[in-house]
């Protein structure tokens, strides 16, 4: 074979591997929540080119936490999902934003008691700040910065960063 003819072929090969993707872990967190209705919000940010590998089963057991801090025994996919685009490229095609998927409170509601107040949303601080678990904190932190509104891409990703301490 000869040098151009392996030069072409290995730069087709590095052209298939860079249009592909990487597969990248993604981790979910609870975004939003109703006591009321039963239901948690779960999500996972994702970016262009990206292939997010997810774990249904940890969007699951955070969704089951949430529902049993307000009464509920367990927690099950709501069915589908919806994708939040946080930025667009020149042609209109989402190049980042969250894919979220919907659980739903099942089991009895029993007289628990909860961490925050019936009426209060996910992203409300309970009294006692200190006694939050570096999850609990981050989550409200995630929740106040999805609230904010005016926030370019970059910033957005900047305090992210800082908040999940990457």
């Amino acid at each position: 074979m000869s040098a151009a003819r392996t030069i072409k072929t290995l730069t087709i090969m590095l052209a298939f591997v860079a249009m592909t993707g990487c597969a990248t872990k993604k981790n979910f967190y609870a975004t939003d929540g109703s006591r009321a209705d039963g239901t948690v919000d779960m999500a996972y940010d994702f970016a262009q080119f990206e292939q997010p590998v997810i774990d249904i089963a940890q969007a699951k057991s955070i969704a089951k936490s949430k529902c049993r801090v307000w009464g509920y025994s367990d927690a099950e996919a709501f069915g589908g999902r919806q994708q939040n685009c946080h930025q667009t490229n020149g042609y209109g095609t989402c190049i980042a934003g969250q894919i979220v998927h919907k659980y739903q409170c099942i089991g009895n509601i029993s007289e628990a008691p909860m961490i925050q107040p019936a009426a209060a949303p996910l992203s409300a601080a309970p009294a006692a700040a200190g006694s939050l678990s570096k999850g609990e904190w981050q989550q409200i932190q995630l929740n106040q910065l999805k609230l904010e509104s005016g926030l370019s891409y970059e910033e957005y990703q900047k305090r992210y960063r800082q908040i999940m301490g990457q």
